[in-house]
């Protein structure tokens, strides 16, 4: 799933269709996994046939690319000799010439490597996915290495000693280009090593007088110079003449570029590396002088623009994810004028040369491409214009058939329509256009113009690059709007996944001659571009496409709907504002007509997919996996140290590695442009090296690496830099990061630890140099231990309910002052048993840690009845309990015996009620109210909200409780759903409180103790919003259910893991907890997605106001709900019964009625 959703973003982009067909592949395991698991018979074959082509295409396609690279390295060897040093005497242009050559050749042979690998991986992936799926196969061993690793892709060591050859010769021009050697010195020598074989017979002295008489302009000179210099064949005079007219163009003698000209036959030079004639090079010397800063200091990991300033850059380390993508040029009408010197010479060679040197305006070079290719790269609308005109004279620009068509292309497919619109240029975009129609437009031309499919696809990266301008005259000129590519996605497909509406808008408009489809859906899932956009969160372009008219109930191939993919991934602005146009009935007997959705596994279908561009195809549906069984794995004596690259706060964007910018005069001393990987170990603890390639995908923060310690201050982490083709073995170790927990997070005193979990260390080369940083974040989860904590005879934690359960929120329900009638005080003795009595199986309530580690029972983070934002946990028991006193309760004293009360005598004892010591009354205790709400008046809770729960005044009073409390005077037969009110660094933030905790271990350790000591035969479920809280429970005990709460999008957060529902899914399932509590909003809005939770063997269980709704409570029971929190326990306490009453009535003929007992559902482990 990981490899195939991140390949689209590893892959060289022009490459990309050479590429594994991991889809196509993966949708035949798919297909063959079903089939085993229906019981019918797999043949292989199709699958192998597949594999066999897949192999030869991306072998024949390495062989090519490959070869055509060795070709143009051999140039370089037979013009310059196979040493290096000699090319050190080159003047400033040569130089530039040749590292722009090597630069481009390195960035070939570098790509080929990533290529390989990447494939290589992919067929690794793909037949390790084929052993798992289906049963009986093992073949990934035996054909990676019969079939694949004998391929040159798969294994090529002949690239990395090629790509030290071009480091050597980058190492010694690097540092020519330091020295202060005399121009006309260099110059002088440059001529006579350029064309060793046609001037080995010419003397130094020679050579001298000829260059002297070149930069000086003085033709008689170099006449003369050319009339006593003895040069055997007619083909070394030629080749002579070539280089004294490269100089002259050097040195801007004109003079002397008429008379060269005069003798030249041909300007073809046979031995230039790029096979490049005089034209194309002077354009590019243009470009790369005449370059805005902007372009200087850009950055490229793929590949090194042809002819681009290079010497001022830098070289981007192989580990970014994501191809850079430059800002729109704004000033090209200022970059160059026709009255520029470069720019008046070259119309100066262009009006000398005679016809038969014409031909040179439209010759190619190696790569395919003729001067206007790099006219257009660079952005320079005058010289497109110049040398377009000139073309148009002399018969060259046949733009008949639009000038995109494939004779105007490359070796790569680009012509420079497309070369000018990747870099962003607009103005030279229109001159472009402009120009074909010199012969007048024609309708015929736009309608060709459909048919050229890499225009297509430049509009597609130009609308990924968010160009508008640019986007805007490709639609006006007729490029098809709705081309697809090899997985079926169009250019509005990827504006709805990047959210560039102003692309998207001028995509729907269309043009006169052809309007946008917006139902076109693309190949793996059947995705329509508003699938994409409220998959990936882009509600601009979602409301686009609404106003335009698509279609808003239309389902995907597994039967899901934009509406459903949306609330899923938490996009719940995008949910709401599709529920507001979806007709339910219509959308419901759609999906029934096609596909039944299929959300049971998440590998089968579109529902898991985090972002737009998966990897997958559907299969049917599968039955659904068991409800977790009990008992499951927790430690015992050994801690638990997990550690996750990156970051899991989603507000962050850290990469997980960085590696710093190498110059590019350096780079033939770094291995860092080569395929990375970190490979992350322990010392001190057991454990497994995990090897993770770089760059990181997407989902690494959730995938930790699991190591097991006795003691984990011993620990020490390693993150190794290495080679992806070393293997991780030692030698070629690049870098290295520590990190010592013991010491890498600083201590808060006991018991006490910082919310901020990020960590950075630097990584450190082999020459000490620091030349990065690892980010991660780790937790370390001590065991528990306790004489009650048994594995029960019960098999499962949860029995399958003849009804929905009913759990009272806080009690008898959050305090709310909208409430039409006066409500007992939330989290409060008197509300769990009358919420009890009310029909409620569980109550639900909020446990947190005094300063002493006594669990009470609190909602908020901030206790602000102390007049003061106090967090609990800064607060002892005995402060806790004084601000809102039981005046019947014993007086605690830490470690004293129990001190009767004020009255005399025992307190009375409480069981089922509790004893009043006050009026329960809204006016009673005089001031007391005013009193209260004037300390705290300044706090953030009041301002915010304008009341505090459970304060007199507002709501019936009752004193606040602690965990023991509860576990003593309520009846067991009430269970409890404890949530464990930890707070997230986002939520410390949003409350303004310090970033710091009682430590995570203390706090699971005090309060699993308690419930050990007192839970008897209650039933008892824990619960919490904070992941890592969930973890640590999970791994520390293993007979009490962890549920896993989550906002599922409803509200901003900050761990990537409580951000939707999806990851709620992914995070329960992954760690093998009981089920999700999620906010009901998702589940109404989609009522599907409960199903989608039920299927993988999960408890789904709702939450929030909306479930004191019964209408909207039904809905979810409908597909099957096990649980329900509601502040209205007796109104969804009816509204259910009459529900099953009436369900009951239907079926009584043929069933017994169960629901008659409906209090009586508990979980009895049969």
């Amino acid at each position: 799933m990981k490899f195939g959703r991140n390949l689209p973003r590893n892959q060289v982009p022009e490459w990309a269709s050479s590429y594994i067909n991991y889809k196509g592949l993966k949708k035949l395991v798919k297909a063959a996994a079903e089939k085993a698991r229906n019981g019918e018979a797999v043949d292989p074959a199709e699958l192998f046939f597949a594999l066999d082509r897949n192999l030869e295409d991306v072998d024949s396609f390495y062989n090519k690319k490959y070869a055509e690279a060795c070709r143009r390295l051999n140039l370089l060897h037979n013009r310059y000799g196979s040493v290096p040093d000699v090319v050190a005497t080159l003047d400033q242009d040569e130089v530039e010439e040749v590292m722009g050559a090597l630069l481009e050749l390195r960035a070939q042979f570098r790509n080929l490597q990533w290529f390989g690998e990447i494939n290589r991986r992919g067929f690794v992936k793909i037949t390790k996915k084929l052993d798992k799926k289906v049963p009986g196969i093992s073949s990934q061993h035996s054909y990676i290495s019969t079939k694949v690793d004998p391929k040159p892709f798969a294994k090529d060591g002949n690239i990395s000693r090629l790509l030290n050859d071009i480091n050597r010769w980058l190492s010694v021009l690097g540092d020519s280009q330091n020295t202060d050697d005399s121009r006309s010195d260099r110059s002088t020598r440059s001529l006579g090593r350029a064309s060793a074989k046609a001037m080995l017979n010419l003397p130094q002295a020679q050579l001298d007088v000829l260059d002297q008489a070149v930069r000086s302009d003085e033709v008689e000179a170099l006449k003369a110079g050319l009339a006593e210099s003895t040069i055997g064949s007619e083909l070394q005079r030629q080749s002579l003449l070539l280089n004294l007219l490269q100089r002259s163009i050097s040195a801007r003698s004109r003079k002397c570029i008429t008379h060269l000209l005069s003798q030249l036959k041909s300007l073809d030079e046979p031995d230039d590396i790029n096979g490049r004639n005089c034209i194309h090079r002077l354009v590019i010397h243009i470009g790369r002088t005449k370059s805005s800063p902007q372009d200087d200091d850009s950055v490229s990991a793929y590949p090194v623009p042809v002819g681009s300033h290079f010497t001022n850059k830098h070289l981007q380390p192989a580990v970014s994810s994501t191809v850079p993508v430059k800002a729109i040029n704004t000033k090209e009408s200022n970059l160059l004028s026709k009255d520029d010197e470069a720019v008046q010479l070259l119309i100066f060679l262009l009006d000398q040369l005679s016809p038969d040197q014409r031909i040179a305006l439209k010759s190619r070079d190696s790569f395919g491409r003729l001067p206007l290719h790099y006219a257009a790269q660079f952005g320079f609308v005058i010289i497109c214009q110049i040398i377009m005109k000139k073309m148009q004279d002399w018969n060259q620009f046949d733009s008949k058939d639009g000038i995109d068509a494939p004779e105007w292309q490359d070796s790569e497919g680009f012509a420079p329509l497309h070369l000018s619109v990747i870099g962003g240029h607009p103005l030279t975009t229109q001159a472009l256009l402009q120009g074909e129609n010199w012969q007048g437009s024609s309708e015929a031309k736009v309608q060709l113009r459909k048919t050229v499919p890499k225009s297509g696809a430049v509009l597609a990266l130009a609308t990924k690059s968010n160009y508008e301008p640019i986007v805007e005259m490709l639609v006006k000129a007729g490029v098809d709007i709705n081309w697809t590519d090899k997985t079926g996605e169009t250019a509005l497909h990827v504006a709805a996944r990047f959210n560039h509406v102003g692309c998207a808008r001028i995509i729907v408009n269309g043009s006169e001659s052809q309007k946008a489809d917006l139902e076109i859906a693309e190949n793996s899932y059947s995705w329509t571009p508003l699938h994409v956009a409220a998959v990936d969160g882009s509600i601009t372009v979602v409301q686009l496409l609404i106003d335009s008219g698509a279609d808003v109930s239309r389902p995907d191939a597994s039967g899901w709907t934009a509406k459903e993919h949306a609330a899923l991934r938490g996009h719940m602005d995008i949910a709401r504002l599709l529920a507001a146009h979806t007709d339910e009935e219509e959308a419901a007997s759609r999906v029934a007509a096609g596909m039944q959705p299929s959300g049971n596994s998440p590998e089968n279908s579109s529902i898991d997919e985090r972002r737009s561009n998966g990897a997958n195809a559907n299969s049917g549906p599968r039955p659904a996996e068991p409800v977790k069984s009990f008992g499951h794995r927790y430690l015992t004596n050994e801690s638990l140290v997990l550690v996750s690259l990156g970051s899991m706060d989603i507000r962050k964007t850290t990469d997980a590695v960085h590696l710093d910018r190498v110059p590019l005069n350096e780079a033939h001393n770094t291995q860092l442009d080569t395929a990375l990987s970190v490979v992350i170990s322990a010392n001190g603890a057991v454990g497994e090296a995990t090897v993770v390639d770089l760059p990181v995908h997407e989902s690494i923060a959730t995938e930790p690496v699991v190591f097991t310690t006795q003691d984990a201050t011993n620990v020490k982490l390693l993150f190794d830099i290495v080679p992806t083709y070393s293997g991780g073995s030692g030698k070629n170790k690049i870098g290295r990061a520590v990190a010592l927990l013991s010491s890498i997070k600083p201590t808060l005193g006991t018991q006490r630890m910082n919310l901020q979990g990020d960590v950075c260390v630097p990584i450190m080369s082999g020459n000490l140099d620091v030349i990065g940083t690892v980010n991660f974040n780790y937790v370390v989860i001590t065991p528990f231990h306790h004489p009650n904590m048994e594995i029960t005879s019960r098999q499962t934690y949860w029995k399958k309910m003849s009804s929905t359960m009913l759990i009272g929120h806080r009690g008898l329900g959050k305090n709310l002052t909208s409430n039409k009638s006066l409500q007992l005080g939330e989290n409060t003795l008197p509300s769990f048993i009358a919420a009890a009595n009310l029909g409620a199986q569980y109550v639900e309530f909020d446990v947190q840690l005094t300063k002493d580690h006594v669990p009470v029972i609190y909602h908020d983070f901030l206790v602000s009845e102390t007049g003061i934002d106090a967090p609990v946990h800064t607060l002892t028991l005995e402060q806790f309990l004084h601000i809102n006193p039981d005046k019947g309760r014993d007086r605690i004293h830490q470690n004293g015996p129990k001190v009767a009360n004020g009255r005399g005598g025992s307190p009375r004892p409480r069981s089922h009620s509790f004893t009043p010591k006050r009026s329960l009354s809204m006016g009673y205790a005089g001031t007391g109210h005013a009193e209260m709400e004037e300390r705290m008046k300044h706090t953030r809770d009041f301002k915010e909200k304008g009341y505090k729960a459970n304060s007199r005044g507002n709501f019936i009073q009752a004193p606040f409780a602690t965990l023991e409390d509860l576990f003593r005077k309520l009846p067991e037969e009430i269970g409890f759903n404890i949530e464990m009110k930890y707070p997230m660094l986002h939520e410390s933030e949003e409350h303004e409180m310090d970033t710091y905790a009682v430590e995570l271990n203390s706090f699971c350790d005090t309060v699993l103790s308690k419930v050990y000591d007192l839970a008897g035969e209650r039933h008892i479920i824990l619960s919490s919003f904070n992941p890592d809280i969930c973890l640590c429970l999970s791994f520390k005990q293993p007979s009490i259910p962890i549920l896993f709460l989550t906002d599922a999008g409803c509200s901003p957060v900050g761990d990537i893991r409580a951000s939707s529902l999806q990851e709620a899914i992914r995070f329960a399932s992954r760690w093998n907890l009981l089920g999700i509590v999620s906010a009901a909003e998702p589940l109404i809005n989609s009522p599907r997605l409960v199903k989608v939770v039920k299927e993988l063997g999960l408890v789904c269980v709702s939450y929030g106001v909306l479930n004191n709704d019964p209408a909207m409570v039904q809905r979810q029971v409908k597909e099957g709900i096990d649980a329900v929190i509601v502040d209205s326990v007796l109104a969804i306490r009816k509204g259910l019964t009459t529900a099953e009453s009436a369900s009951g009535e239907q079926t009584r003929a043929a069933t017994t009625p169960e629901s008659e007992k409906e209090l009586k559902t508990l979980e009895e482990g049969q």
